[in-house]
């Protein structure tokens, strides 16, 4: 989350979409799930790399329910996420999804914030909230015997929020903490600017934690506005994993959410994009000068794409052999052979809407401007030059033994498929996903490489000692001392 998580820049976005769990113990097999019988309320799907099935059900008012039955030990995990992320913030006071979410467990209308933090102790679990760019999520683990508690908290949590002005004031006092602290690290400056440079007031424009003006702006107002239209049933989805049978899960989503009716009556406003994903007319940089720091933190990249895109795959493979692993080329060429930053990566945030792609990386501030320049020929040579069938064979092969890592555990398989479910990749997503890395070839990551990369009209922001860098504003540059 994020953010942010998302949250949240990772070396590569294959282990970036998925949270880190507790660690389980999986036997060499597992006894595999039944599929659901014609008369079932749920569809279902194989999933083959854990001898399981994924089991998909809706509630007559629209909370879709998803379940992966996984009796290794007698523990569930679980996810309820609410398509109600900043990028669903009013124009103008980013941070109101994250401050709505903080304030979840401060008071229900029957239990105030000291019962609900009891009750989450009692039962020996763990429940959180958390906003990101597209979702706010709660996230539950627990012991199977007392999921029934945890769960019907969590729901309280949700459906019965009370907003007390007190507690309201107390988060929104930490929140302008938080965010001056910020201001004397590098990388949620150069993050922060880099989002609004590319997208404004657009969804993706501001952090999901908001800046010092937008939250100054906040009223409680808004936080129970934001609650009211948000928050709808036909908005959530709500995922288990582990020692659950799906009709116990559907049964248990039923007794708390299934009598849930919108505040806002009517169609939920459409989630529609509110900013293009073009490329900048041209090259935009952005110097914030920090004397007292020795070495310069760099964010520089262009609008991307959306998860849904068809050439996701492809594009998915050509970060990994720029910039998403150790053996990249910019790793390689960059780091290793000439030494010249602490670290480098690429990725892109493929979201709901067209996140940005980019490459991130912090040096000695002299060598600024060498790594800049090279990393743009580096950029060049990807998007005009081909690649070679063993560089593809050897990332689909990487990218494909990640792959059994990411369902290891009844936390990262909660939030894979809340995932899934929330970016309509479908029940087949086991299958499809290894099938689609499989099918890249080195004509589709030169094509999406064409696609995707612009480095004459890349956004960069460079924050550190600015004299230092070798870097000399132009005309088109923005100084922000």
């Amino acid at each position: 989350m994020k953010p942010e998580n998302p949250i949240r820049l990772c070396l590569a976005l294959a282990t970036a979409l998925f949270l880190s769990g507790c660690a389980d113990t999986t036997p060499a097999t597992l006894a595999t799930a039944p599929p659901a019988p014609p008369s079932s309320p749920f569809e279902s799907r194989d999933v083959p790399v854990i001898h399981s099935h994924v089991y998909r059900a809706t509630l007559p008012n629209g909370v879709v329910v998803v379940v992966l039955p996984r009796p290794v030990v007698p523990v569930v995990s679980f996810r309820i996420g609410i398509l109600a992320g900043s990028s669903r913030d009013p124009v103008g006071k980013g941070g109101v999804a994250d401050l709505t979410a903080s304030l979840l467990n401060r008071g229900t209308t029957t239990r105030d914030a000291l019962t609900l933090f009891r009750e989450i102790d009692e039962t020996g679990g763990s429940l959180e909230a958390a906003a990101g760019r597209d979702m706010t999520t709660v996230s539950g683990k627990v012991l199977t015997s007392d999921l029934p508690s945890l769960f019907g908290v969590a729901a309280d949590m949700v459906l019965n929020p009370v907003f007390p002005e007190k507690e309201f004031q107390h988060n929104l006092l930490q929140a302008r903490a938080g965010l001056m602290d910020e201001k004397d690290h590098a990388g949620p400056v150069a993050r922060n600017l880099f989002y609004k440079t590319l997208y404004g007031n657009g969804p993706y424009g501001h952090p999901s934690s908001g800046t010092l003006h937008s939250v100054s702006r906040i009223t409680l107002q808004d936080i129970r506005t934001f609650y009211q239209t948000e928050y709808r049933p036909d908005r959530t989805i709500i995922t288990f994993a582990g020692d659950i049978t799906p009709e116990k899960a559907l049964d248990l989503v039923k007794s708390v959410f299934g009598s849930w009716k919108p505040a806002t009556p009517g169609s939920p406003q459409p989630m529609t994009e509110r900013n293009t994903s073009a490329p900048p007319p041209s090259a935009k940089t952005i110097l914030v000068n920090r004397p007292q720091f020795a070495q310069a933190m760099v964010m520089m990249g262009t609008p991307g794409i959306r998860r849904n895109d068809p050439s996701f795959y492809s594009a998915l493979v050509m970060n990994e052999i720029l910039g998403g692993t150790t053996t990249s080329r910019l790793n390689h060429v960059v780091r290793q052979k000439n030494g010249l930053v602490y670290y480098i990566y690429s990725g892109f945030d493929a979201e709901r809407h067209a996140g940005p792609f980019f490459v991130v990386f912090q040096t000695f501030a002299p060598n600024t401007k060498k790594v800049i320049a090279l990393s743009q020929k580096l950029l060049r040579d990807m998007k005009t030059k081909p690649v070679t069938a063993r560089e593809v064979e050897t990332t689909r092969n990487n990218i494909l033994g990640q792959f059994p890592f990411r369902v290891d555990t009844d936390d990262r398989i909660a939030s894979l498929l809340l995932y899934i479910e929330a970016y309509d990749l479908g029940l087949g997503y086991f299958t499809d996903y290894p099938d689609s890395i499989r099918k890249v070839t080195p004509e589709s990551v030169e094509k999406a490489a064409s696609t995707l990369l612009h480095p004459g009209h890349l956004v960069t922001v460079v924050v550190g000692p600015i004299p230092k860098t070798g870097l000399r504003p132009n005309g088109k540059d923005i100084v922000v001392e």
